[in-house]
């Protein structure tokens, strides 16, 4: 099994290019829980949204700075509030095609080269090359694009297009106040490598000369997290680092050995407790002492709602173009919440209640017709945020 979760996942003609880029969906196990399954019922009824790509990126200060441990708080974090109170079956089969039409998307999202929604207006991506992921910042648009050459994130704003190259993977805030991602240190295998904080219209970065295989995980408040690891090859032992914007140098977060993501208040996160070949374990981790509220092996945890009440996974073992079923579980029990069924991608959620999910309706591949559709985490009810139909649909990181 692949290291790294599809949180979104390129269609089948990128996904062989950007393999290195992004790696394979995995999951999580938990407590049994009894559940009747039906199929999905539709949402209660529901709201609609040219910016002109910089001449040129600006030249990050660079430092070389040597990565510092930390002694991790002996406090414990208050627990995450409580999660909704639930009605409905607790496993659903999705049928894409049969839910009615609801409000469009309220988060970022791409359809064909066209970012929509978020605010801001309709961005086209320029360009032929396969589209990873977007975000909007501020006032700018964020896509990571790969070709048989590499990839890069592109940055488009009011005064143009720039790029920043070797990019593996983009981590953006909610309110779209700031994004993060890093640079590998060169086109073939080269220590060390840059991370960057970026404004929309400007960067902060720190570059450093050790390690291998960097990549953010978590952009949270005025901290980036990202991992990296001693070695490149086989027998790597991956680290957490911390990093403000600004400051020298990263510090080591003992705490988070293995992160996959982090809940938005800061207070905990997903780690990865195994990962092999046949499936993972999971746990709900405590950021500031590492103890484990619960620990699953039928989930890969890598989600979480913007309370941190909920915690969203994808099924132990899953490793194709999309995910066999979406499960939300209860962030301080590790209950099963919710589990619908289908072939799913680029999930996130929309807010405490809702889950938008790149959702196949029928065929496969090249041939699928697909469409973001909204889940209901108290009900399970789903409705269509976006038409059925065989344009590219991706949803912001």
């Amino acid at each position: 099994m692949r290291r790294q979760n599809g949180l979104l996942v390129a269609l089948v003609a990128a996904v062989t290019v950007a393999a290195v880029v992004l790696g394979g969906t995995i999951a999580y196990r938990q407590v049994p829980h009894s559940a009747n399954v039906a199929d999905a019922a539709p949402l209660p009824a529901s709201i609609t949204p040219t910016t002109t790509p910089s001449k040129s990126t600006p030249k990050p200060p660079s430092v070389t700075p040597t990565l510092k441990p930390s002694t991790p708080p002996t406090s414990t974090p208050p627990a995450p509030t409580s999660g909704p109170t639930l009605t409905g079956p607790t496993k659903i089969t999705l049928a894409v095609s049969k839910l009615p039409t609801g409000r469009q998307p309220q988060i970022p999202y791409l359809s064909g080269r066209q970012v929509s929604s978020g605010a801001g207006g309709q961005v086209d991506i320029p360009g032929k090359d396969d589209i990873l992921q977007v975000a909007r910042v501020n006032s700018s648009v964020l896509a990571l694009t790969t070709n048989g050459n590499g990839s890069q994130v592109l940055r488009l704003d009011a005064n143009g297009v720039a790029s920043v190259a070797n990019v593996n993977h983009l981590e953006a805030k909610s309110d779209q106040s700031g994004a993060a991602y890093a640079a590998l240190g060169g086109d073939g295998p080269v220590e060390g490598g840059t991370i960057y904080a970026d404004t929309g219209t400007s960067l902060t970065a720190l570059k450093l000369t050790t390690r291998w295989n960097f990549k953010v995980l978590s952009y949270v408040g005025d901290k980036v997290y990202f991992e990296s690891s001693n070695v490149l090859g086989s027998g790597a032992t991956w680290s957490t680092y911390v990093w403000s914007p600004g400051e020298s140098r990263p510090t080591l977060v003992k705490s988070l050995a293995s992160m996959t993501k982090m809940a938005a208040n800061g207070q905990i996160a997903a780690t990865a407790l195994l990962i092999n070949d046949t499936g993972s374990c999971s746990a709900v981790t405590a950021v500031d002492t590492g103890l484990r509220s619960w620990k699953t092996c039928d989930y890969y945890l890598n989600d979480f709602s913007p309370s941190g009440a909920t915690v969203f996974g994808v099924p132990s073992g899953d490793d194709s173009y999309c995910s066999s079923a979406e499960a939300a579980l209860d962030a301080k029990t590790g209950k099963l919440l919710r589990e619908w069924k289908g072939c799913l991608q680029s999930i996130t959620p929309e807010d405490d209640e809702h889950l938008l999910m790149v959702a196949t309706a029928s065929g496969e591949g090249d041939n699928a017709k697909t469409a973001i559709i909204r889940c209901a985490v108290s009900t399970g009810d789903c409705e269509l945020a976006t038409p059925v139909g065989s344009g590219r649909l991706l949803l912001s990181s």
